[in-house]
């Protein structure tokens, strides 16, 4: 079998990450046939240090945040040929043989992803084993990545991220590309959703490593301009893979939930519409 590879790699104005992370993924003892580097137009020379270097493609495209530019490279790697497709973001670094590692014992059914550290040097515990989108009254994250799990030298888990997952194109046939107008904010776990119930089987391969260079900031810390995706892209998930009582009755609970964290009339309104654009969200794919 063909193993060609096709890396993929986002970035937005992390210039001095992204040298470390092009760096290291030329360094892969298991050599791509090509990395693909997506642009959403960096405003901190970037763009001028991409156009010296040699050995990748550089796509540039307006700032349609990380979903969109997932969105580009995987649909770029795939048109290319490869039969792997590596999706990387430009603050995690991997270990040199990360990509051998993930290529081990991987068949065209499967998506293997390393296992994240903290810039600590610890276990990053954020994957999400297994949803509930069957249950209205209850959370949507069942059961999350612990360090009882660490001992399996393969953890099945859903909601994986787009920093490190590696993927044959077949994936793509099967479920198409990511939710590009989720901008930010849970493109990788409505992809992997979607991956699952096509019969592919997602692991986190313990032994391959990733180093994730900022710490964790937690997304619903703060109101910010963010959280309007953050509520959209949750309901829009229900919506998109939920149960039908699931996708009737959560959303309005997400909704009570963020008005109560509203501290002015602009926090609810971003809220009010944050909602009805989830409720009412249809997929492009």
């Amino acid at each position: 079998m063909n193993q060609s590879i096709a890396i993929v790699l986002l970035t937005y104005n992390r210039l001095e990450l992204l040298k470390e992370v092009l760096a290291a993924l030329k360094a892969q003892t298991l050599r791509p046939r090509e990395i693909i580097v997506v642009n959403n137009s960096s405003t901190d020379g970037s763009g001028d240090w991409l156009a010296t270097q040699s050995g990748i493609t550089v796509i540039t495209q307006p700032n349609v945040g990380s979903s969109g530019g997932q969105y580009t490279g995987i649909r770029a790697a795939y048109d290319s040929g490869c039969n792997w497709i590596w999706t990387m973001d430009d603050d995690v670094v991997p270990e040199p043989d990360c990509l051998g590692k993930l290529m081990e014992n991987i068949g065209p059914q499967n998506v293997h992803a390393p296992l994240r550290y903290n810039p600590d040097g610890t276990p990053f515990l954020n994957d999400t084993i297994s949803f509930n989108l069957t249950n209205p009254f209850k959370s949507i994250w069942n059961d999350i990545l612990s360090e009882k799990d660490l001992r399996k030298e393969y953890i099945d888990a859903v909601g994986i991220t787009f920093e490190g997952p590696l993927f044959h194109r077949r994936l793509v046939e099967k479920i198409g590309l990511p939710e590009k107008k989720f901008f930010i904010y849970g493109d990788d776990t409505d992809y992997f959703i979607r991956a699952e119930k096509a019969g592919f089987k997602i692991r986190i391969v313990t032994r391959a490593r990733s180093n994730r260079k900022l710490p964790y900031v937690d997304p619903n810390k703060d109101f910010s301009w963010k959280h309007y995706y953050i509520i959209r892209n949750i309901i829009a998930i229900d919506v998109l893979n939920a149960s039908v009582a699931v996708r009737f009755v959560r959303p309005f609970g997400y909704f009570v939930k963020w008005l109560a964290r509203c501290r002015n009339l602009s926090d609810i309104k971003t809220t009010a519409k944050a909602f009805i654009d989830g409720y009412f969200y249809k997929s492009e794919n």
